[in-house]
C-alpha cells in the first residue's frame, strides 16, 4: 500500500505548478537559530518531522544527502510549507551555492523527493548532493541534530551563518 501512495503522490509532485513543501535535514532544522533557518520559520510553516531514505554526509561544517528512493536508511528532517515557494527557493538555491549558470559546478543540485510526514509519503524539494559522495564520512544514524551534539566545527559553522 505504501508503494502505491508513493507513486501517487509522485504523480501529483509532476502535476503541481510550484510544490511549497521543503525538507530540510541540515543548518535549516529547527530549533537551530541559522540566519536562514529565521527566514524559513518567518516565511514558512514546519509541518512536522519527517524521514526520506538515503544517506547523509559529513562535508567538513555542514551535511549533504545523498537520496535513494530504496534505501533502508532514513535520514531525520522535517517538512516545511513555505509561503511563496518562488521566492523562497530562489533565496535557498542562493544560499546552497547553487550556480544557475552552470548546476553541475554547484556542490547541491535541488530536487522533488518523497519524504515520509506522519507515515505518509509527501513530496518536497530538497538540496541534495550533486556528486556522489565516494570518500565523504558517513553521519551513521541519519539525525543531524544528535551529530552536531559532540561536532565543534559543525556547532561553530552554525554560530557563523
Amino acid at each position: 500500500m505504501f508503494r502505491e501512495e508513493m507513486l501517487m503522490a509522485e504523480s501529483t509532485a509532476k502535476n503541481e505548478e510550484m510544490n511549497p513543501k521543503l525538507f530540510v535535514y541540515g543548518s535549516l532544522l529547527q530549533p537551530l537559530a541559522t540566519r536562514v533557518g529565521r527566514y524559513l520559520q518567518a516565511n514558512g510553516e514546519l509541518l512536522g518531522d519527517a524521514f526520506a531514505p538515503g544517506r547523509l554526509y559529513d562535508l567538513g561544517h555542514y551535511p549533504g544527502l545523498w537520496y535513494d528512493a530504496g534505501s533502508i536508511k532514513q535520514i531525520y528532517g522535517q517538512v516545511v510549507r513555505l509561503k511563496n515557494p518562488e521566492k523562497a527557493l530562489k533565496m535557498l538555491d542562493e544560499y546552497e551555492g547553487i550556480d544557475p549558470g552552470n548546476p553541475s559546478r554547484s556542490e547541491y543540485r535541488r530536487e522533488e523527493v518523497l519524504a515520509s510526514l506522519n507515515g505518509h509519503p509527501v513530496p518536497c524539494w530538497c538540496y541534495l548532493l550533486n556528486r556522489p559522495p565516494d570518500g565523504l564520512p558517513e553521519i551513521f544514524g541519519g539525525n543531524y541534530l544528535d551529530y552536531i551534539e559532540d561536532n565543534g566545527p559543525h556547532r561553530d559553522f552554525l554560530k557563523s551563518v
